[in-house]
């Protein structure tokens, strides 16, 4: 039997398109209300416990605790709090205002076996676009959804399991891989969404090549973990050098519907070029594109895509 690989975890990229059902205002930064509204929903059509879940004796066989929640029966020792790790959602429409019939997209990413409860995320997505997104209750219809492998699950009422492709973190290294590797060019990572990091024990306010490459392998290892397999963090023996950044604050407001507030989240945005890219960094920064890394993930923060382009170029 073939070895195990650190990067052998399961995924699939679900891409939900959407149809607004009246004119309406929505959130600048969707991903949050889609998260929250999803765990609503879920909490609405799966809490048999009042939603009091320290008393609830059906801890272990909880539909919301293995969707929404995710936790990891083992954790790495620097994962503190309750990390939802088996999902994510991205969505990087920021248009507030929607006429009927308009649409967006957004995009459900499922790990581990968060895949196999496809058709609970279905339901709680479809039940929100019925009661409506963001404080002004923004109703809409889920009309498709396709994985880049697979192509159309969903297609208004019909589901096609068939499609439901499901690959390996592996394979979207390795794929990525060879096509950045068959170009020329600097190296440079620019975040989609804000990244919110420690460094040093400080939350960064610039890029550090070292806490780039770590981050993504303590998200790496954090999937292992989640899936069964307890692996070690690497020792790298040297990290890219950054050439030059690009780098901003960048801030999001959510409503906390559990502890009934609003807060904000906080990180940076930007680009960071390198003059080098070792080869042992690579594929940790490549899964990185996929699985997010930093804080609050669960959110849509830690989101980039790493390119190849000519000096001077942007």
């Amino acid at each position: 039997m073939e070895k195990k690989s650190i990067f052998d975890i399961p995924y699939i990229r679900l891409l939900f398109r959407t149809e607004l059902l009246s004119d309406a205002h929505m959130p600048e930064t969707k991903t949050a209300a889609l998260r929250g509204g999803m765990g609503e929903m879920l909490l609405r059509q799966n809490c048999v416990a009042d939603r009091k879940c320290g008393e609830c004796m059906f801890d272990k066989a909880c539909v919301v605790r293995h969707t929404f929640y995710t936790q990891m029966e083992k954790k790495p020792a620097y994962v503190t709090g309750d990390e939802s790790v088996g999902y994510l959602i991205e969505c990087t429409d920021t248009r507030t205002d929607f006429r009927k019939g308009n649409g967006f997209e957004f995009t459900l990413i499922l790990f581990g076996e968060s895949i196999v409860f496809f058709n609970i995320y279905l339901q709680a997505l479809y039940q929100l676009g019925m009661t409506g997104l963001g404080k002004d209750r923004a109703r809409f219809s889920i009309r498709e959804v396709s994985s880049a492998q697979g192509g159309t699950i969903v297609r208004g009422n019909e589901v096609d399991m068939s499609r439901y492709c499901i690959g390996t973190i592996r394979d979207y290294v390795s794929r990525r891989k060879e096509k950045l590797q068959s170009m020329d060019g600097d190296w440079s990572l620019l975040f989609l969404t804000p990244l919110s990091m420690k460094y040093r024990k400080e939350y960064m306010e610039q890029f550090y090549a070292e806490a780039l490459v770590k981050g993504a392998a303590r998200r790496v290892q954090m999937l292992d973990y989640y899936i069964g397999m307890e692996t070690e963090l690497p020792e790298f023996t040297e990290y890219p050098r950054i050439r030059q950044q690009t780098v901003s604050p960048k801030s999001m407001k959510r409503y906390s519907g559990t502890q009934d507030s609003h807060m904000t989240l906080r990180g940076i945005i930007g680009k960071v070029s390198f003059d080098s890219m070792p080869e042992e960094c690579l594929d940790y920064l490549i899964a990185g594109e996929l699985i997010h890394i930093g804080r609050n993930t669960s959110f849509g923060f830690g989101k980039y895509i790493l390119r190849r382009e000519n000096h001077g170029k942007q």
